[in-house]
Parts: C-alpha cells; sequence; structure tokens
C-alpha cells in the first residue's frame, strides 16, 4: 500500500505573532510545536512574519525552506 502524499497546511498567519514550527515531526498539531519533543535535540523553530499572510506549511519535514512547504514531498 502507497503512503499517502503530504499535505501542507493552509494557514493564515498574523503580523507579529510568535509562531513555534514542529522539527521532531512527532506534533500532534503539525505544522506547529505541541511540545512532544522534549527530552531529544530537537527544538522548533520559532518565527514571526511582518504583514498577515494565507501561506502553505510544511507538514512532511522534507522542505528546505522551513516553515514553508517548497513542493519537496
Amino acid at each position: 500500500m502507497k503512503k499517502p502524499i503530504p499535505t501542507p497546511k493552509a494557514c493564515y498567519l498574523i503580523k507579529d505573532k510568535a509562531y513555534a514550527y514542529c522539527t521532531c515531526n512527532q506534533s500532534e498539531i503539525k505544522p506547529y510545536c505541541d511540545g512532544t519533543h522534549k527530552g531529544t535535540t530537537y527544538k522548533p523553530l520559532l518565527f514571526k512574519v511582518t504583514q498577515n499572510e494565507k501561506t502553505f506549511l510544511c507538514t512532511c519535514g522534507s522542505t528546505k525552506t522551513a516553515p514553508y512547504c517548497d513542493g519537496s514531498h
């Protein structure tokens, strides 16, 4: 059976709001960090945007432009 292709998450990001993007790929609320990484060497990617924006965030962990999806999946 084939694995399903991961789907990026469509998001509306708010200017100057702090976000924590999951880098361990274990979060239950991907693409956002839920603290699952605790006790590992992983740390979330903290970021803000300079203006309100609609975008797609990576949920597969393969992107080279984290937190944004670059189609690597």
